[in-house]
Order: structure tokens, then sequence, then C-alpha cells
């Protein structure tokens, strides 16, 4: 933590960040409605009114934590779609970051995130809402398309994602790295894992579809494996009556 001092010397919009770190540490700890600019300016050795040249107000800090939460929480999960992967390997990225990249290593951000969304003003909140529904979305599409095609079992994609969603943010509430004895790769396995179970057909379950085109090629493959295999094991009994031959001739020597 930056201290007197040491926040001095550096830039404006460096000083500024390093105040909306200080607030997001502040509130994590005492609750957004508890904590005052005072505890801020006193965690960092400064005065209420010198954070006013970089704030306006105790809600403007708030409103720059959701800011930058949004762009670390939100815009690692919008890549996933494009990506050339299959429905299944999508969905274990989505857990995968939004656990690790998300709850996990900012789970201070993201406790304030999930918890004080009602403390803002209303036009941030509603933003808020509207990327949340985007965010459920697509894993919704994900879902709707590993059902497409053929790797999850038929669901209400809607309830699934909302499921989903819900058990990984949920992580905040219970989740302390310095007391937990799970290890954050285990953590997303255990979570991939019964999702999967839930989602992913069985073999009994799944309509084998397949492709003629496919089963050419590989019916030739097969055929030209077939046809070397016999050609060795001609070669390979050349060899042994010629070893026999020889064995069977007179030495000269």
């Amino acid at each position: 933590m930056v201290h007197g001092k040491g926040f001095k010397s550096r830039g404006k919009s460096l000083k500024k960040q390093i105040i909306i770190d200080t607030a997001l540490t502040v509130f994590h700890r005492k609750g957004y409605r508890s904590a005052t600019l005072d505890d801020v300016a006193h965690e960092l050795g400064l005065t209420r009114p010198a954070i006013y040249h970089y704030v306006s107000s105790k809600e403007d800090l708030l409103s720059q934590i959701y800011i930058q939460a949004m762009e670390k929480f939100f815009n690692i999960i919008y890549e996933i779609p494009a990506m050339e992967l299959t429905p299944p390997e999508k969905l274990r990225l989505f857990i995968s970051r939004h656990l690790n990249n998300v709850v996990i290593e900012n789970l201070a951000m993201f406790s304030v995130f999930f918890s004080e969304e009602n403390q803002l003003g209303k036009q941030e909140f509603e933003t808020i809402q509207v990327e949340k529904r985007k965010f459920s979305k697509v894993i919704e599409n994900i879902i709707n398309d590993g059902m497409k095609q053929g790797f999850f079992r038929q669901v209400n994609a809607r309830l699934q994602a909302n499921a989903i969603i819900g058990m990984t943010n949920w992580l905040y509430r219970w989740y302390k790295p310095e007391q937990s004895v799970f290890h954050p790769d285990e953590i997303v396995e255990q979570f991939t894992s019964l999702v999967e179970k839930g989602l992913m057909k069985t073999v009994s379950e799944s309509d084998i579809v397949v492709d003629a085109e496919y089963m050419d090629v590989h019916a030739t493959k097969l055929r030209t494996k077939s046809q070397i295999m016999q050609e060795l094991k001609a070669s390979v009994h050349k060899t042994a009556s010629l070893i026999n031959e020889l064995e069977n001739y007179p030495d000269t020597a």
C-alpha cells in the first residue's frame, strides 16, 4: 500500500488509481455504507480534502471501481464465442477464466461488485444490469450451440446459464484465499466437472451421425493399412524362408 510521501511522488493518473485501489480495499473490509472518505484518506496517510483533487465523492469512487470491474469481468468472457473451440471447450474456458481471472485473482473487486450494486446511481445500476444480461446470453448461446451440435443434453439453456453463473459468482461469499484448503485449480476442476456431468450426453444418449465422406476416407486408410500389413507379413515370411535355406546350406569354409 502506497502511503504518505510515496503517494505524493507519483503522477496524477497513478495517484487516482492508487486512491481507487485503496477505496476498494476499504469498501471490501468495512462495507461501502460503513466506509467513509476519511477511512480512505487515513489508509493513504492523506487528508480528506486531498482526496477531492482526484475524485468528487465516495459515490464517484464506487463508480470507478465498477467501471474497472466490468472491463476485467466482461471483456475476457466476450472473447470466447469467436474462438475456434467446441461448445464444451468454450464452457470449460468460461469457468476457468471466470473463477481464476475474475473471482479468485480479483476477489476484493468482485466482492464489492456483487454486493454493492444497489449503492450505485440509477443510470450506472441499469448499465450493470444490461451487461449482466449480455454476459448471461453468452453462456446461454454456448449451451444452445452444444445442444444443436449433439454435445449437450436437451436442457433449458437460460436456466442452465443462470445456474452456472450463480454457482461461479457465489464463490466470492465463501472463498478465503488465506484460509482455504482448496487450491484454485482444484476449484476450477470441480466446478467444471459438476457442470459437464450435468450437461454432457452419455454415449447411450448420443445420436451418432456419421459423415459418408469421413467414412470413405477412413475406409481407404484402413484398406491401405491392411495392404501394408499383408505386404509386411509376406516380406517377413520370405525372409524367414531365406534364413532357413541359409542354415541348411553346407558350410564351405
